[in-house]
């Protein structure tokens, strides 16, 4: 088993649609990263991977509390939808602040970059979340 497949199977938790964003985010910021890093410095490139991991750490972290059971039930559905954005706009800031704090070398505007680019996917992948089946985890 190849680890790709490795970890497509400890992502299964996640629906379909995350994970293709989460794979599209990590890709795209590695390519962007090392361009940047050949082109500036490694701290350059760096500092862009620091701005698209809290996204995507916050995503999974996030996402089996937003697609808890609901039951049908729509104020169940508002409020893990609230718990999941709250956990992951805690999660990104905590990250941001520990990378702000301890990483000397950072490069803000790669970082903010990094960010808006992550940020950027996830909202391309929201757009499509009407064509998801919720009850086949598509």
């Amino acid at each position: 088993m190849n680890e790709t497949q490795l970890i497509a199977q400890k992502l299964d938790f996640l629906p379909l649609i995350y994970k293709k964003m989460i794979v599209r985010q990590v890709i795209f910021g590695c390519a962007t990263a090392v361009l940047l890093g050949l082109i500036f410095s490694i701290h350059t490139g760096a500092s862009l991977l620091a701005g698209v991991m809290p996204v995507v750490l916050g995503v999974l972290v996030a996402s089996p509390i937003a697609n808890k059971k609901n039951k049908g039930n729509p104020k169940s559905i508002v409020i893990n939808a609230l718990k999941a954005e709250a956990v992951k706009v805690f999660l990104i800031i905590a990250v941001m602040w520990l990378e702000f704090k301890f990483y000397t070398e950072l490069v803000p505007i790669a970082l903010v970059l990094g960010l808006v680019m992550a940020a950027l996917i996830s909202g391309i992948a929201i757009s499509h979340i009407d064509n998801i089946k919720i009850d086949n985890k598509e």
